[in-house]
Order: structure tokens, then C-alpha cells, then sequence
């Protein structure tokens, strides 16, 4: 008779504490969706648990949930469950959204860039359009240039090497 006993209680006990699932969402969200929005998947199978003491507990639960991910807007695929007690409601499901995109570019230029006589480069002008010219004579740190000007016309100018982009030989 006690083994009896002790049987229906642990099943009481662990029946009590089990989900039952009542219900399954394609989608849900508490918050609007925009639906020109290109979503990602974020997060498989988040879980979002609430107790029902609360006013709002399905939204807490599902809020729970997306709060998982920092990107997530929404959820996909959701299974509710609640509590065989009647306490806790749990949501699971996938998060979408729109993920953050975090780019780091590093530039380092490891070339020694020469500049000798007969070399093209281009420069911008005093009126910051792009010239191109060739390489008249090289000093310490300027180069002569022989371009045309704004007029059409051969001319030749100082330009420092910082200013000048090697294209061609």
C-alpha cells in the first residue's frame, strides 16, 4: 500500500511540474512587423517562460523570448505550453530580425612607391579636379609635373610626392 502511495504522489509531483502544450503559432510578435523588411533568422528554438499571475504573461513570455537577441523583432514557428499547475506559460519558437552589421576595415599600404622621370601621375589642381601628367624631374620631396591646365594648354607644376598617385611608367 505505501509503495502505491509513494508512486501516485511522485506522478502527482512530476505531472504537476511537466508543460502541456496547448497550442502552436506560425508567427507572433508584440510589437509591429514591417512586411517590406528582408528578416534573418537569428536564434533557433529561444524559450520565453512567464507566470500567470501577471496581467500581461503570454506577452512577458514572448518578449522573454525575442529578448534572447538583441536583433530579434519576432517569432516563427512558436509552440505555446503551459504549466499543468496552471502557474508558468512558456513560449518556444525561432527569433527573426535584422541583424546588426558590424564592418571593421583595416588599410595599411606596405609598397614603397618610387617616382622617377617619364612616370604619369595624376594630381588634383588648384580647383580640385583630377589631373593626369607625366614626371618632368624628381627633387627631395617634390616632383615637376608636365600636365595640361584647365585651359587646354602644356604646362608644368610642383606638386609634392604625398600629393601624386603613380599610374603608369
Amino acid at each position: 500500500m505505501k509503495k502505491i502511495l509513494i508512486i501516485l504522489l511522485a506522478i502527482v509531483v512530476f505531472d504537476s511540474c511537466a508543460y502541456r502544450r496547448i497550442g502552436q503559432l506560425t508567427m507572433i510578435s508584440t510589437r509591429n512587423v514591417d512586411s517590406k523588411t528582408d528578416y534573418k533568422l537569428i536564434k533557433k528554438e529561444a524559450v520565453g517562460i512567464a507566470k500567470l499571475k501577471h496581467n500581461d504573461a503570454f506577452q512577458e513570455a514572448v518578449d522573454d523570448a525575442v529578448k534572447q537577441s538583441p536583433d530579434g523583432e519576432f517569432m516563427k514557428n512558436v509552440i505555446v505550453y503551459l504549466k499543468r499547475n496552471g502557474r508558468k506559460i512558456k513560449i518556444e519558437g525561432d527569433i527573426w530580425g535584422v541583424p546588426s552589421v558590424t564592418k571593421q576595415v583595416e588599410k595599411s599600404v606596405n609598397a614603397k612607391v618610387v617616382f622617377k622621370v617619364g612616370d604619369k601621375v595624376t594630381f588634383k589642381n588648384s580647383l580640385g579636379k583630377i589631373v593626369e601628367g607625366k614626371i618632368l624631374g624628381v627633387n627631395t620631396n617634390t616632383a615637376i609635373i608636365e600636365h595640361k591646365n584647365s585651359l587646354g594648354k602644356t604646362t608644368k607644376s610642383e606638386i609634392k610626392y604625398e600629393d601624386m598617385t603613380k599610374i603608369g611608367e
